[in-house]
């Protein structure tokens, strides 16, 4: 019995949840020796690439080539670019924004993640559902506050665009679950290095020449606890209802908050805390309406 079937995926859930609460210290600390937001995902994401491909090769010529259609590889194709626009928004986000605010508003996943479900999954659309997907948009419009009128941050459309392309990805890849995982996860990094290049090459950063300390500290987050974070949540989330996973990932939320706030980020007004109530009122919710199915197979043509 291999240390996954040991362990709840419960308990691993809430270990990588806590691992992404916690990102945020690592990526300020990057950024302030040296290096832009995109270039330091980019190295992140292949260091973990480096460590990941070997088991997706082996993952093909052990077993053969898994069964991918072309409707899988469209599926697989749209996986790995909502994957690389997260992992590149995510880290933006972080950099720039305010992390309690920042996070709050990735943190609208479990109302992006009714949507995907429904659409993916067939997961029913309830009353309690929708006020769920209510709830976490009202907390969102309370973060944001004036900003609304006068235009939002950078940070937050960086953070708003990472979560729901998170959702996304999550259901993708519960919707893929016959694919095997090294294979998705070296899909989904490889994308986001690709990606972030192009947009690496038409940024400000372009150009500009990181420290040789900022390359290694990069490199190792992406090979330690990045990845760590990546994996504990992708195992969990195949073996969980999507629902589940809203409730257990709020650790991610609290956990940052939490850090944050006791490393005096900043002082936020009552519109944040209680639009983050609201975001948690809605992960709850969502959590409520828990329906244990198991996710349709992905249509195989071939």
């Amino acid at each position: 019995m291999g240390v996954g079937e040991r362990i709840p995926p419960t308990l691993i859930l809430m270990s990588g949840s806590t691992l992404w609460g916690l990102t945020w210290i690592w990526l300020k600390d990057a950024h302030a020796l040296g290096i832009g937001p995109i270039l330091l995902t980019v190295i992140a994401y292949a260091a973990q690439l480096l460590v990941v491909a070997p088991f997706a090769l082996n993952a093909l010529t052990a077993t053969g080539r898994p069964p991918v259609t072309r409707l899988n590889r469209s599926w697989l194709a749209l996986l790995a670019f909502l994957s690389g626009v997260s992992g590149i928004g995510f880290t933006m986000a972080m950099v720039y924004g305010d992390v309690v605010r920042s996070m709050m508003l990735f943190f609208l996943i479990p109302a992006w993640g009714v949507l995907f479900g429904r659409l993916f999954l067939k997961e029913p659309l309830t009353p309690t559902r929708v006020s769920a997907v209510i709830s976490a948009l009202l907390g969102a419009f309370l973060i944001l506050g004036p900003d609304f009128g006068t235009g939002m941050l950078p940070a937050d459309l960086f953070a708003l665009v990472a979560g729901f392309s998170l959702a996304g990805a999550n259901t993708l890849f519960r919707f893929l679950h016959e694919q095997p995982i090294p294979i998705k996860l070296s899909l989904m990094q490889a994308s986001t290095v690709g990606l972030g290049l192009i947009a690496w090459f038409f940024s400000s950063e372009y150009g500009i020449t990181p420290t040789l300390e900022a390359v290694t500290s990069s490199a190792l987050y992406g090979a330690t606890m990045l990845l760590a974070a990546v994996l504990a949540t992708q195992y969990a989330v195949e073996r969980l209802p999507a629902s589940r996973t809203a409730i257990l990932m709020t650790l991610e939320l609290l956990v940052a908050v939490a850090s944050a706030t006791w490393l005096g980020d900043r002082i936020h007004g009552p519109n944040v805390w209680t639009g983050g109530a609201l975001i948690l009122i809605a992960a709850l919710l969502e959590a409520g309406s828990v329906h244990r199915r198991r996710p349709p197979v992905a249509p195989c043509t071939g």
